[in-house]
């Protein structure tokens, strides 16, 4: 949700079928996603098997084609081989011979999902969950869908429920992170992103999610001129990536607030290091500088203030400019 802080979104779970009688096995398809990132060789024996499992499936659906457990297994291994028409297909077929079968709805929605048609993709995500409220592929995927969505009061709901039911669903809990930094709530992103990381240490831009959730608690304590607590924050934001030039910056505010001018300084100065045009940084490093008696390097990095803003036209105009959170906050 993705994903600002989230730029992938981890929600969309594939629900494996299999020709038994009663309720199909579930199984997410995350770690098939990754296996097939890998390298080489790793790629081509993962993508042989792949189509191997097609082969094999697709013979026995010619000798038995009205069988929609069949149908839906083709399907997947088609969706597993990165053939998404040829899934749909097969699974349009398995839901004409079996309307209510909960799992094939599912893997649709997830193919729709994966398209961006978001409508088509909810309507199966909740027929799959009519039939089925327990299924928590399809009843995680349709939160993540209306968070991306903006509706992330309705989603939200959904993504919870799923952790209640199994709190060791990682993805789930990383979507849910990132739908509560959406709307702001930043203690609770927090303390998801934690615990995705607690899970799972290495997980795909949880750092970087849980940098952005620190972050965004340090600008609300910068607002309330809670300077103490918004430091901590901005410094646990920059433990866990220290390449946002923004991270500095908040972090010099909240130390020129405190009045701790040499460090505020030093928060600057790595917030130029990193974005040379960053003017915020640029004219509250400068003005640190004449507060701490280094007037000359304070001169040139006004003059570069009045080149980058230009309706600041004199030096004095720029010493009198005034950057704070609120530059962060637009």
């Amino acid at each position: 949700m993705k994903g600002g802080a989230i730029r992938r979104e981890r929600g969309r779970e594939w629900v494996g079928v299999r020709a038994l009688p009663g309720r199909a096995c579930l199984a997410a398809a995350v770690g098939l996603v990754i296996l097939a990132a890998g390298h080489g060789s790793a790629k081509e024996r993962y993508n042989m098997w792949a189509k191997e499992k097609v082969r094999y499936i697709a013979d026995k659906v010619q000798r038995d084609p009205y069988n929609a457990q069949l149908q839906a297994l083709l399907g997947d291994a088609y969706f597993k081989d990165g053939q998404n028409y040829e899934a749909e297909q097969h699974l349009k077929r398995a839901l004409k011979l079996q309307p209510d079968f909960a799992e094939a709805h599912c893997n649709l929605a997830v193919i729709y999902h994966a398209q961006s048609r978001t409508a088509e993709a909810r309507e199966h995500y909740e027929r799959a969950l009519s039939i089925d409220s327990t299924l928590l592929e399809a009843r995680g995927g349709l939160g993540t869908l209306l968070c991306r969505n903006q509706r992330h009061a309705q989603g939200i709901r959904h993504l919870e429920t799923v952790l209640v039911q199994d709190s060791g669903r990682v993805n789930t809990r990383y979507n849910l992170g990132v739908a509560y930094h959406k709307i702001g709530d930043f203690k609770m992103a927090i303390g998801h992103l934690e615990r995705v990381l607690e899970q799972r240490p290495n997980f795909p831009s949880g750092r970087g999610a849980l940098a952005q959730a620190n972050f965004g608690r340090g600008l609300k304590q910068l607002q309330a001129k809670r300077l103490p607590q918004a430091l901590g924050f901005l410094e646990k934001a920059l433990a866990l990536d220290g390449t946002r030039a923004d991270f500095h910056y908040g972090q010099g505010l909240a130390l020129l607030g405190l009045e701790e001018f040499e460090q505020a300084a030093t928060a600057f100065a790595a917030a130029v290091e990193i974005e040379s045009d960053h003017v915020p940084a640029l004219n509250n490093l400068a003005t640190v500088y004449e507060l701490i008696g280094r007037e000359r390097e304070a001169e040139p990095l006004f003059r570069r203030v009045l080149e980058l803003t230009p309706h600041l036209d004199t030096i004095h105009a720029a010493r009198n400019a005034h950057y704070d959170e609120r530059f962060l906050l637009k």
